[in-house]
């Protein structure tokens, strides 16, 4: 679908992209993004379609550039609320809305 494409054209990058992401949809956007800022999945305005790569695309490791994209975006945010994120890490993996009210309005979390 975010290609515009028929299923058939694009199922062996589908398959290469779930392989890789394990269709984790974040890590899913995260990679596309990757490979077309990468040059490795790009609009041929000629074809009037997507083109890519499909060997260089499998042979690309996705642990490294998801893990490399996180650690770019968390990097830029606020020293505030990178402490916000590590203390919030500590309560797993959800936490309740007053959670979240209660740091907002602490002095050493709130931006």
């Amino acid at each position: 679908d975010a290609l515009c494409l028929y299923p058939r054209i694009c199922k062996s990058l589908t398959e290469i992209v779930f392989q890789k992401t394990k269709g984790n949809p974040f890590f899913v956007l995260e990679f596309m993004k990757s490979l077309q800022s990468r040059g490795l999945l790009r609009y041929n305005s000629l074809q009037k379609r997507w083109v890519w790569n499909e060997d260089v695309i499998r042979g690309e490791e996705i642990t490294e550039n998801v893990l490399h994209l996180l650690s770019s975006k968390m990097n830029g945010l606020s020293d505030n609320v990178q402490t916000l994120l590590r203390v919030m890490a500590c309560f797993g993996s959800s936490t309740t809305l007053s959670m979240i009210d209660y740091l907002g309005e602490s002095a050493e979390y709130a931006g």
